[in-house]
């Protein structure tokens, strides 16, 4: 059996192993926290929030927060699971078998995470009580699927890189990357998912014309470029970063035994 032929088998395995209850408990938990949050803001508020405003609450919360929270604790730990369980050497040894679970386990973070984002937008775009508020989630749901997609890629890259200490990697990545630096207005920025999910909001609900021609720093925090290269940059950034993990996990030498062993 080839790679792609043993990925499915990976995909279910995994699958129905982290099906259990403390999983779904903080699916659920995730899930909610959106739309519980927005309700209590429109609960505070005296009129409906202008389409403006409510897209950039449910963008914040549930693209952003609920997804990269959800990719985080499926996709870092995906390796460093392995090599503590000491299920790695097996695995490692069979034709294959670090590129099978590798693409394996991506495909579980985004099934698992997917569904939280797309209900967590959609009961998050309703408790705003929208008066339209069709565009408004399918918006959202797209830019829930595209964050998915290149978050599973970038911490599943960060858990290949630092496997020992992949959840302290992770949390330092989102905290000066997606959070300090995609909110400066300079060329670093545009190595952020958080850029390109922002810009697509922008287009997609035709928020750019006014914003961009009234201020240069705007300009520059938004972009320019159209919807198409946007999503185009992201998949290839996604492409790029999983083309680099399958590189690191198929070269580099990974070691089951704890740091008192050695």
């Amino acid at each position: 059996m080839n790679t792609l032929q043993r990925i499915p088998a990976v995909f279910f395995f995994e699958w129905r192993r982290t099906l259990t209850v403390p999983r779904l408990a903080w699916m659920v938990a995730l899930m909610a926290f959106p739309p519980l949050l927005l309700m209590l803001i429109r609960s505070t508020a005296r009129s409906e929030p202008p389409i403006e405003v409510a897209a950039i609450l449910v963008y914040v919360l549930a693209p952003c927060v609920a997804c990269m929270m959800g990719i985080f604790l499926w996709a870092t730990p995906a390796l460093s699971s392995e090599l503590e369980g000491r299920s790695w050497v097996y695995l490692a040894v069979r034709p294959h078998g670090p590129l099978s679970v590798l693409f394996g386990k991506y495909l579980v973070a985004i099934s698992w995470s997917i569904p939280v984002g797309l209900v967590s937008a959609t009961l998050g775009v309703i408790a705003l009580g929208v008066v339209d508020p069709i565009r408004l989630i399918v918006v959202q749901c797209a830019l829930v699927v595209l964050s998915c997609v290149a978050y599973s890629a970038v911490f599943l890259l960060i858990g290949v890189i630092a496997p020992k200490r992949a959840m302290v990697a992770g949390i330092l990545y989102a905290v000066i990357f997606e959070v300090t630096l995609a909110l400066v207005p300079a060329a670093v920025n545009l190595l952020t998912v958080q850029y390109r999910l922002r810009c697509l909001l922008v287009r997609w609900m035709d928020m750019d014309s006014a914003m961009v021609e009234r201020s240069e720093v705007l300009s520059a925090y938004f972009g320019d470029e159209s919807a198409a290269w946007h999503v185009g940059v992201l998949l290839t950034m996604t492409i790029g970063y999983l083309t680099l993990a399958a590189g690191l996990l198929r070269y580099r030498e990974f070691t089951a035994a704890s740091e008192t062993d050695i």
